[in-house]
Order: C-alpha cells, then sequence, then structure tokens
C-alpha cells in the first residue's frame, strides 16, 4: 500500500471481501473481478464517485459499470465505521 497507513490496509480488506462476494456469485476466481493491484490502488485513493473510481488503476468502463457502485459503497460504509 502506497499510503502504507492502516486505514488504507483496512480498506483493503475490506474491498477484498466485496471482490470475493462477487467472484462467488460469478462462479469466477477473484482476480477476474480486480487484481489485488487494483484493490490496492482503490484502498490508496479512496473513490467517492464513479468519476473518480474510474482512475484507480485497471479500471475501465466495462468494470466501473459492473461493480462500481458495490465498491464505492464498501469505501463509504467504510469510511463512516472508521
Amino acid at each position: 500500500l502506497a499510503a502504507g497507513t492502516e486505514e488504507s490496509a483496512g480498506l483493503f480488506a475490506a474491498l477484498k471481501a466485496v471482490r470475493m462476494t462477487i467472484a462467488r456469485q460469478e462462479n469466477v476466481p477473484a482476480y477476474v473481478v480486480f487484481s489485488n493491484a487494483t484493490l490496492m490502488d482503490m484502498a490508496d485513493k479512496a473513490p467517492r464517485s464513479m468519476a473518480e473510481f474510474l482512475e484507480v488503476s485497471g479500471v475501465g468502463e466495462v468494470k466501473a459499470e459492473r461493480y462500481g457502485q458495490m465498491f464505492l459503497d464498501a469505501i463509504a460504509a467504510y469510511q463512516q465505521e472508521h
């Protein structure tokens, strides 16, 4: 994690849990949803909007449309709790 902060480490763990849920639902390996590198960048940037989500390394239009809201919700929920 670039920032190396406890918050981005905790957020990274929360994002991995979201990714696992999606992977199970779609019956695909977790990395097909997003790579660890993408989740790390997501945890560092903590996007709050779809526009910011699209700035995360490894996120394209298709995956943003498909998964973006779930990850944005998870980030918002994590930030409210911490």
